[in-house]
């Protein structure tokens, strides 16, 4: 079975959910998810969860001891255009993965192996849940040379990094790169293209729609947009399934637009917006069935 690490540098509090995604965690034994923060694990620990205490300024000394640019973040949030550079900084942690990933914590998950099986990391390099850009919520990339210096191929990379506020490289920038360097071998001579293609540098993606995250203008499976996609959504016991696809699996459900407006483009209100509490449900109850739904997340 290939081995899989999904790193999380994450600084500040805990979210209010955070028992219930650390629950899917465990629930998936067979990945690693290795975690540098200064919150506290104490009430969180699980044999596939690493967690390596440090304060958000030891980690920017940390990151920029790694790295041949000057990274001075406003705020933890920036940490999010480091991420192509995440296997060259981590490879001590990394080295001995098949694939390592990273992803955000304002979501909970279903069985991942389940959606990205051994056929398919046997034959692919590089793996996101959005068909037009990798995703910034999860996304994975196998362990080799190619995926943990591609970013030397990213445009302006250098003055995105010393950027102290949030550029957004992890998604579209990221994903560019990739498409741009494999048209680049594709355009070149035949004999060239069959050279890289057998030493394995022509990395090859799995760029699938999940549906993972509601409420965006991207057309749903039905074709629904914004407002009108699945509001109701049910987790029991590793298995994530809403009020309109039938009994569809999904690999994790993203919480963005119930507890933010930002990227609701039809301007309406997030539903957990503002609220105090939207936590209602411990992890035992994720064993009989939870839901979440406008209302937040409670047991059934």
């Amino acid at each position: 079975m290939k081995k899989i690490a999904i790193l999380y540098p994450y600084f500040g509090s805990l979210p209010e959910w955070f028992p219930l995604f650390f629950e899917t965690l465990k629930m998936n034994p067979s990945i690693t998810f290795i975690f540098y923060s200064d919150c506290d694990f104490a009430k969180f620990q699980a044999p596939n969860v690493k967690v390596k205490n440090l304060s958000f300024n030891e980690y920017i000394t940390f990151v920029n001891s790694k790295i041949e640019f000057n990274f001075n973040p406003h705020n933890a949030y920036k940490i999010c255009d480091i991420r192509p550079l995440f296997g060259k900084i981590h490879f001590e942690d990394i080295k001995k993965f098949d694939f390592y990933g990273y992803g955000d914590i304002d979501l909970i998950f279903g069985n991942i192996r389940e959606f990205y099986t051994e056929q398919l990391l046997n034959k692919y390099d590089v793996f996101s849940t959005h068909i037009d850009r990798l995703s910034g919520h999860f996304s994975l990339f196998r362990n080799n040379k190619l995926n943990r210096e591609i970013y030397n191929y990213i445009g302006g990379f250098k003055e995105k990094i010393e950027n102290q506020y949030l550029v957004g490289v992890d998604e579209i920038f990221y994903y560019n790169t990739y498409i741009k360097y494999i048209n680049t071998i594709a355009n070149k001579n035949s004999f060239f293209t069959y050279f890289y293609k057998i030493l394995n540098k022509i990395p090859k993606m799995y760029l699938k729609e999940q549906y993972t995250t509601p409420f965006t203008k991207f057309p749903w499976i039905d074709g629904s947009l914004n407002s009108n996609q699945p509001d109701t959504w049910f987790y029991k016991d590793g298995e994530i399934t809403n009020n309109r696809d039938g009994n569809r699996k999904f690999m994790y459900l993203h919480f963005m637009n119930f507890k933010s407006s930002k990227y609701r483009f039809d301007r309406t209100i997030a539903p957990w917006e503002g609220k105090r509490k939207i936590c209602y449900a411990e992890p035992k109850d994720m064993r009989t069935g939870i839901v979440i739904d406008s209302s937040g997340i409670k047991k059934v």
